[in-house]
C-alpha cells in the first residue's frame, strides 16, 4: 500500500466532520492508492477464471512486446490426495489443452498447450499449461479490419486411468482481436 497506509485510521479518527467528506477522503485515497500501483504492462493482460462443481479453471492471454501472446491455462480439481497421486502415478499424460475459437456453429481448435506441470495436494489434483502463441494461431474469425472479435476459450481433458473416464473443462470466454 506504500508509505499512506496509516494516513486513513488517522484521518478516520479525527473529529468528526460529516460522513461525506471522511466517504470522499477514502474515495480519494483508494483512487491515489489504486492509480499508483498499477501496473502499465498489466493491461495486455487478459484472466478469467470460472468455477463449476469440483474444479476452477483459469485462462489467460498476456500480449508480450515480441508480438506473441503468452497463454496460460491452470485447474484445480477436487478430489483426495490418494487418487490426484494414483492419477499421476499411472504412466502416461493425465491432462491435454487446447484453445478453441467459439463460434455459433462449430468450435474450432487453435493451438495444443502443452502440461508444464501437474500436481497432487489436499484439495485434490492441479496442472498448468503454457505456450507462446502469435496472433495468426489465435485469429479464429477474420480479424480486426473485418470488425470480428475472435472469443476464445480454454479446453482441459483430464483422464484418470483407472477408470478411463475423460472429463473435459472449458473456460470462460475471452474475447479480442487477434
Amino acid at each position: 500500500m506504500g508509505a499512506n497506509h496509516c494516513v486513513l485510521p488517522t484521518l478516520i479518527q479525527k473529529k468528526r466532520f460529516g460522513h461525506i467528506g471522511r466517504m470522499l477522503i477514502v474515495t480519494s485515497a483508494v483512487l491515489v492508492a489504486a492509480v499508483a500501483l498499477a501496473d502499465p504492462a498489466s493491461a495486455d493482460l487478459v484472466n478469467k477464471c470460472t468455477s463449476g462443481t469440483g474444479y476452477t479453471i483459469c485462462f489467460s492471454l498476456d500480449r508480450r512486446d515480441d508480438g506473441t501472446i503468452a497463454v496460460h491455462l491452470g485447474i484445480d480439481v477436487a478430489m483426495s490426495r490418494a487418487d490426484a497421486q494414483a492419477i499421476i502415478d499411472h504412466p502416461g499424460e493425465e491432462f491435454s489443452a487446447k484453445i478453441f475459437g467459439d463460434d455459433p456453429v462449430y468450435d474450432n481448435g487453435l493451438v495444443s498447450v502443452p502440461v508444464t506441470w501437474s500436481a497432487a495436494w489436499d484439495g485434490g489434483l492441479s496442472a498448468e499449461f503454457d505456450r507462446l502463441a502469435t496472433f495468426a494461431q489465435l485469429n479464429e474469425d477474420d480479424g480486426y479490419f473485418d470488425g470480428y472479435v475472435d472469443e476464445l476459450y480454454g479446453h482441459i481433458d483430464l483422464v484418470d486411468f483407472r477408470s478411463g473416464r475423460t472429463r473435459g473443462f472449458n473456460s470462460a470466454v475471452i474475447s479480442g482481436y487477434y
